[in-house]
């Protein structure tokens, strides 16, 4: 039986896969135009089941090309003599070509003479993909190698080189801009993140397979809670079915709650992970982007771009913005000291939760509301005066006032949380309890006006 995957790439045979049929349609008609390309994705978001998915399409469609994926991703610092025999032994066992098909590269012009050579003699034309190409930091190499290319752009068809896409993250950027350069920015294929219905097919997938079902409003939350960055689609979906229900029943809304608490506050998952790793690396800017004002979003600003090419951030309006909800509420979690201190004045040591429960014990939130407010009045000046008055500032201070009385009333909240096909500022869930919280900020002016 398949499962959802967790680690790339893809083998559709183990794993429910999207086809993406219309990108690799696009791979193909730039390859067949003699184009060279690159292609934009931050990490774990299908790009090298991208390129598995091309390479078979071009071994079924056309086999008078020869398709080769090599990655640069392990291969530091290294020694030009290293790098040219390493990157003889993985062309060898990308095209499974006989070893004395390929001769040794003792140069890099070598490179492009043996190709030539190899692709006369199998009369076949070369389509080489390069993955991961930062992973190369020795930069008298990697120059070295991106000047052959460009010197072979343009005698490519002699040589049969007819293609090469180049992949990665932070050095893609600087070889589109390089006026030298093959690499046109109009040539760049972005892989994007799965849609909505891409989403519903692969739970789709599963539910054909096994008869085990999902309910609607969870495939809308895997969906929203993801915006379908396939990584944590796969691991929200296989956590649900495998540590959630594993006995067959429908997944439900209770189900997925919980996982994306766990997601957010106890797993430790290697896309959230990297994206709050990448996010400390520039701590002031993020805290501005959470609960400060409005960070315009330029990519000519290192700092901005290096949270964008990474999946931190995204453009949004104008401004930057965390516009996946798992990656801003595990950001929120992490950059909660803001905080700090702010938790005994939401609840005093000798003022009880009980305080503020309705006849079946359950949190009233309209009690609890009115005890913010009067910490607003104590506090405000303080916390919301200080030039970062945003909506992040009021969400997220809010939640951690209702959390500092959930905890002990066995309650949960979620912040940005899908619900009815649309998103809720706060959710607070307790034994089948759902109390939903909206905020909005008003100046003097607009407060007037509501």
């Amino acid at each position: 039986m398949r499962t959802f995957c967790t680690e790339g790439p893809v083998d559709p045979k183990l794993y429910y896969y999207v086809p993406r049929t219309a990108l690799i349609a696009e791979g193909l008609k730039k390859v067949e135009q003699w184009r060279y390309f690159t292609i934009f994705a931050p990490r774990q978001s299908g790009k090298t089941t991208y390129f598995q998915f091309l390479i078979e399409a071009i071994k079924r469609e056309k086999p008078d090309w020869l398709p080769v994926w090599v990655s640069f991703e392990a291969y530091g610092d290294i020694e030009l003599s290293y790098f040219l025999s390493s990157l003889r032994d993985r062309i060898l066992r990308g095209t499974e070509l006989p070893e004395e098909t390929v001769l040794d590269f003792y140069n890099m012009d070598d490179i492009a003479l043996k190709l030539r050579e190899v692709a006369r003699f199998q009369k076949k034309e070369w389509v080489i993909i390069v993955d991961e190409i930062e992973g190369l930091k020795n930069l008298k190499v990697l120059n070295g190698f991106l000047h052959l290319i460009r010197s072979i752009y343009h005698e490519k068809q002699a040589i049969g080189l007819r293609s090469v896409i180049l992949t990665g993250v932070s050095n893609i950027t600087g070889i589109i801009q390089d006026t030298a350069s093959p690499f046109n920015i109009a040539d760049q294929i972005q892989v994007p993140y799965f849609t909505r219905e891409e989403v519903y097919d692969l739970l789709a997938q599963y539910e054909r397979e096994t008869g085990q079902l999902f309910e609607h409003p969870v495939k809308e939350g895997i969906y929203e809670q993801t915006l379908g960055q396939p990584g944590l689609v796969n691991a929200l979906a296989r956590d649900l079915v495998e540590k959630k229900c594993p006995n067959g029943e429908v997944v439900g809304m209770d189900a997925f709650y919980l996982t994306v608490d766990h997601f957010t506050r106890v797993y430790i998952d290697k896309n959230i992970s990297n994206i709050v790793s990448k996010a400390k690396q520039h701590t002031e800017i993020m805290k501005e982007i959470l609960f400060g004002k409005e960070v315009p979003f330029n990519n000519y600003d290192e700092t901005i771009k290096f949270l964008y090419v990474n999946g931190v951030i995204d453009d949004c309006d104008g401004a930057g913005c965390i516009p996946i909800p798992l990656y801003k509420k595990a950001l929120y979690t992490c950059f909660k000291p803001l905080f700090n201190g702010e938790k005994e004045h939401f609840k005093s040591p000798i003022e009880t939760y009980k305080k503020y429960v309705d006849e079946r014990g359950l949190l009233d939130v309209t009690k609890l509301l009115w005890r913010y407010i009067a910490y607003v009045k104590n506090r405000g000046n303080i916390i919301f005066s200080q030039g970062k008055a945003s909506e992040g500032v009021y969400h997220y201070n809010i939640d951690a006032f209702f959390s500092t009385y959930a905890e002990f009333a066995d309650a949960k909240c979620f912040v940005e949380t899908p619900v009815g096909g649309g998103r809720v500022d706060l959710l607070l869930l307790q034994a089948g309890k759902t109390d939903i919280i909206e905020i909005k900020r008003y100046d003097a002016d607009q407060y007037e006006k509501s």
